[in-house]
């Protein structure tokens, strides 16, 4: 599954390495005991649509127009917007576990059904198709390399903007910065949303899934990143550094997910087969039943569920309501513009094979990561619900 544009360096081996532990991933989050409701599993699983589209419109970059998929506006955002669809579904599926969480006093919510339950897959690939539809309407049904996404609805006329420097022919339309910044947006709104269920179930597990979700969060920092100084060659060690937070972000969430869902009583074990050993395997089992039962049990006291239930009351859960979406959609359409122009006015940023760009490059992606460690490890110095979204 290496991406067809990186195949031929260790990028191109790291993306697909990634994907084992993501399935890891996928079967220790949506474990019945841990309360995610069928849309955060749809969310979550449709991910894996984004990774194939991917690999996909990557190999059509190279063998039709000779160029990476960083490079074909049209083809890189019909992917990438997969992503954003996910995340979307993530942020609103996280609302309605965290609801229900409340809703129970902090207890966890009976089993509501797998990811094919939900409609989040179709809505996904409805939307996916009217926009490529779109895309190849606004082009007058003849897609080249450099044909815009959405035909670049968004974008300046041209000769309305005449500061700074003229922009390359791969230079990122403002639909597609959107798409990107909304992807990172929406991410973080997640992360806060796992955080808050950290709060309402009592279950400071949910928190470390938070911790687990900061490198999937800085590979896509570095994409923003790359394409900001318009994918300039001298820059692959930030797509390598890109491939390698993705695997490791993918990791790091197999391994939160498994001790959330160890947390609150899931146990593995292989048929016995008529073993011997089956019994010493069952009676494991069924003492993290029995541990998981008397949890359950001690939240249940008077005391238990009145904290609960206070620390329920006090988390703002407004990320994954339509005014937070809508909120999160704002942001990033203003800040494309402030990139995608802003930018113009940096004479550095189009000198892609200076040592001040690669300079600048991975110190960008340090300090974002930086900043979110340190947001977070804020946070848990402190007993009450942050304010905002992210």
């Amino acid at each position: 599954l290496a991406f067809a544009d990186q195949a031929g360096n260790l990028a191109g081996t790291l993306f697909p390495l990634s994907l084992p532990p993501y399935l890891l991933f996928l079967y220790f989050i949506c474990q019945d005991c841990n309360g995610l409701s069928p849309t955060a599993k749809a969310g979550f699983t449709s991910l894996l649509a984004f990774v194939f589209a991917t690999v996909a419109t990557s190999v059509v970059a190279v063998k039709s127009y000779g160029l990476n998929l960083a490079n074909v506006d049209w083809l890189h955002s019909g992917a990438e917007q997969l992503l954003s669809f996910t995340n979307v579904c993530n942020v609103v599926g996280l609302k309605l576990t965290l609801d229900a969480y409340s809703a129970g006093g902090g207890a966890t919510p009976p089993p509501s059904g797998g990811a094919l339950s939900s409609p989040a897959f179709k809505l996904i690939g409805c939307a996916a198709a009217a926009t490529c539809l779109a895309t190849w309407a606004a082009a007058g049904g003849v897609l080249e390399g450099h044909t815009p996404y959405l035909g670049g609805a968004g974008n300046l006329p041209g000769g309305l903007w005449t500061v700074g420097f003229a922009e390359p022919a791969n230079a990122l339309s403002v639909p597609t910065w959107t798409i990107h910044v909304s992807s990172l947006l929406e991410w973080l709104v997640a992360m806060g949303l796992v955080w808050r269920l950290g709060t309402a179930s009592g279950n400071p597990k949910w928190r470390g899934l938070t911790w687990g979700m900061i490198p999937s969060h800085s590979s896509g920092v570095c994409a923003c990143v790359y394409h900001f100084f318009y994918n300039a060659e001298s820059l692959q060690f930030i797509v390598l550094a890109q491939a390698a937070l993705t695997l490791l972000g993918n990791c790091t969430l197999a391994f939160a997910a498994w001790r959330l869902a160890a947390s609150n009583g899931y146990a593995f074990s292989l048929p016995s087969l008529g073993d011997p050993g089956g019994g010493e395997a069952a009676e494991e089992q069924e003492g993290a039943a029995a541990a998981a039962v008397a949890r359950a049990a001690a939240a249940d006291t008077p005391a238990a569920a009145a904290a609960s239930a206070a620390a329920s009351a006090g988390v703002d859960g407004s990320g994954g309501d339509l005014s937070g979406l809508l909120l999160v959609l704002a942001v990033s359409v203003a800040s494309s513009y402030v990139i995608k122009y802003g930018e113009t006015l940096l004479p550095v940023v189009a000198e892609g094979d200076s040592l001040a760009v690669q300079v600048l490059a991975p110190l960008m992606v340090v300090a974002a990561t930086g900043f979110n460690c340190w947001k977070w490890w804020q946070r848990s110095q402190e007993d009450r619900d942050f304010g905002g979204l992210i």
